[in-house]
């Protein structure tokens, strides 16, 4: 994916540098005066020192004697358990006794949640878990041996780069929640004019929300943040961003181009130019993922799963009380939405449940800490139907369009019911 303008990149470059060996040629004492036969017990000697250590060390796990050392099964176990990372157990490194055999070629242990306050859990008492990264392992473009510290990464920053929930009263003096809710509405219609791919509507909606917590905006301005954070996001995000005066011609020229670019300076300040940000759009990708290998006999259903998930999440864009929950949690909860729309219509899914082990894996949330969010989508998701009482009507009409399976047109479940929350045992 193609990064423009704004990012900060350091390179490092570390020099090694090893010392003369002592017993090189040119040290070696002169052999003048002996006879040749000599030579062939001098070459022996030499052939018996021992062996010189290499510039960067010895980084095998080879001994000198030719064998190779290998971690023992029930080591690793240990381990893997001790700092809650799974681990895999080839066949050709096990040790020789009896109980290793007992190991299949490929067995994972469960992860911990790793969230903040967390408490790990026995692996033991762990329900078993799909591995959704294991046909990925010869696709180097899907980065399966680095996703887990990725999404680790990813749920670390979300929490440090995210702006107050509350920053309508605390903050802000000339504006409120109905007219972030517009703003945001009309920044659903511009990423639309000039296609836009989703990730940048979510970047440059937490850019305004970012910098409306530190930045006092009269209400003649509030346009003026949007379309400058729309345009640092496509510069971000896209291959080809529009130009300047394009948001100049769609603010109907209200703002100047200077104008622009100054409150782009702004908010970079604001931000201090840390752009890369977690958003739900880039969590869904991932437990789309999940919800996909727990259900394959969802069959044709698939594809509108996932832009229905897609629907409901972008539904909570318009919404100010949405900020109080992070990007991760609003990801997951609008999955269990979807998936007990799709629930409700197809038979055959009635079997399986809402919320798998599978799921409580990669998302790091059990069904019972999804309860809140998942109610507040449902009832975005239900206004959203409703003409009477949709004032917002750009994410309806979006995802209407055939390209998005006319998701939109789905009619949600009257009600969720309170056992999709019932955590597993």
């Amino acid at each position: 994916m193609n990064r423009q303008g704004y990012g900060a990149y350091e390179r490092s470059q570390a020099v090694m540098a090893e010392p003369c060996g002592q017993n090189s040629s040119r040290g070696l004492p002169s052999q003048k005066g002996k006879r040749k036969e000599d030579d062939a017990k001098t070459v022996q000697t030499l052939a018996g020192a021992k062996k010189g250590r290499s510039a960067f060390g010895d980084i095998t796990n080879t001994r000198r004697d030719g064998h190779v050392d290998y971690l023992p099964a029930d080591k690793v176990k240990e381990l893997s358990q001790k700092y809650g990372v799974p681990y895999r157990i080839a066949a050709n490194n096990l040790a020789t006794s009896e109980q290793h055999k007992e190991h299949s070629d490929f067995e994972r242990l469960p992860c911990s949640s790793g969230r903040l306050g967390d408490v790990e859990e026995e692996a033991s008492t762990q329900p078993e878990y799909i591995d959704i990264d294991c046909v990925d392992s010869d696709n180097e473009l899907a980065c399966s041996d680095y996703v887990h510290s990725i999404m680790d990464h990813l749920f670390q920053s979300e929490r440090k780069r995210r702006p107050l929930a509350s920053y309508m009263a605390t903050v802000q003096r000339d504006i409120h929640a109905n007219m972030r809710g517009i703003l945001v509405d009309w920044l659903v219609e511009v990423a639309l004019e000039y296609k836009l791919v989703s990730d940048t509507l979510f970047l440059a909606i937490s850019y305004i929300d970012r910098f409306l917590s530190l930045h006092v905006v009269p209400r003649q301005q509030l346009q003026l943040v949007g379309v400058s954070c729309m345009l640092l996001a496509a510069k971000y995000e896209e291959i080809y961003a529009p130009q300047v005066e394009e948001f100049c011609y769609i603010t109907d020229n209200t703002y100047t181009k200077k104008e622009i670019l100054g409150m782009e300076d702004n908010v970079l300040d604001a931000l201090r130019f840390e752009l890369t940000v977690p958003t739900p759009r880039i969590f869904l990708r991932r437990f789309l993922k999940a919800s996909a290998a727990d259900w394959p006999s969802c069959g044709i259903w698939q594809s509108e799963q996932e832009y229905l998930a897609a629907y409901i999440t972008e539904l909570s864009l318009p919404e100010y009380v949405a900020l109080q929950w992070l990007p991760s949690l609003i990801a997951a909860a609008a999955v269990l939405v979807a998936r007990y729309t799709c629930y409700a219509a197809i038979p055959a899914l009635r079997s399986l449940p809402i919320w798998s082990p599978t799921l409580v894996h990669y998302t790091r949330y059990r069904a019972s800490e999804l309860r809140t969010c998942a109610l507040a989508l449902h009832s975005f998701y239900v206004c959203a139907g409703s003409k009477v009482m949709n004032s917002l009507p750009a994410i309806q009409e979006k995802y209407a369009q055939p390209k998005y399976k006319c998701v939109s047109a789905i009619h949600p479940p009257n009600r969720l019911p309170e056992s999709i929350f019932a955590d597993l045992q």
